[in-house]
């Protein structure tokens, strides 16, 4: 028997019908995957608090580094102060080692260095110290590659030594994004929950 070209399109009209990309199904397919999908890319968790004055002294602390990736504490700690600075706070200022520590083996002990920063921030009488962890900060192995940074921030009360304000948080980015521009994003939506006063 043969079946010619114009059967075969009459079956096909007969016994299947095209997709009805209006019903609900597809509705929901088509608008919840890509949300999952942009939604999933950061996880923050945030302390609230009562707010912190802008107006007093802020000093930024070595951020310890928890990652693989060499120095990028104090990548970080540049991104903070800007940002800090963009949220309103003019007095921000970067610790800066001490002549004797530099090359010395404090270099490599992230702790020791967030310890003598803090008796540092306490002697020039600042209110308030930022200081924090980079928990991950690394090109995802795969096809894609994507960064991905893990971050804490904490603001400690001087002298008092209390953490007033924390946040942590991780995020990826595209394959074609790069750490530094993925560790902004999640710091901007980290200090971006932080309330500031205007006192």
């Amino acid at each position: 028997m043969v079946i010619n070209n114009k059967e075969i399109l009459q079956f096909f009209h007969r016994n299947f019908k095209a997709p009805d990309f209006k019903a609900s199904g597809f509705r929901f397919f088509f608008f919840i995957i890509p949300t999952i999908f942009l939604t999933s890319c950061s996880v923050i968790d945030v302390q609230k608090s009562a707010p912190l004055s802008s107006s007093e002294r802020w000093m930024v602390l070595p951020f310890q580094n928890y990652s693989q990736t060499p120095r990028a504490g104090e990548q970080v700690e540049e991104m903070v102060a800007t940002l800090f600075r963009i949220r309103g706070i003019p007095n921000v200022q970067m610790y800066q080692p001490q002549d004797e520590d530099k090359g010395g083996w404090l270099d490599f002990n992230d702790r020791k260095r967030q310890e003598k920063a803090l008796l540092l921030a306490m002697k020039d009488n600042a209110s308030y110290a930022i200081t924090g962890s980079v928990d991950e900060w690394q090109y995802k192995l795969g096809v894609g590659s994507e960064p991905v940074v893990g971050l804490t921030i904490r603001v400690i009360a001087i002298p008092s030594g209390a953490v007033v304000w924390s946040a942590t948080g991780a995020q990826s980015g595209w394959s074609t994004g790069s750490l530094s521009g993925t560790a902004q994003k999640l710091l901007r939506e980290l200090i971006s929950k932080i309330e500031i006063t205007k006192s």
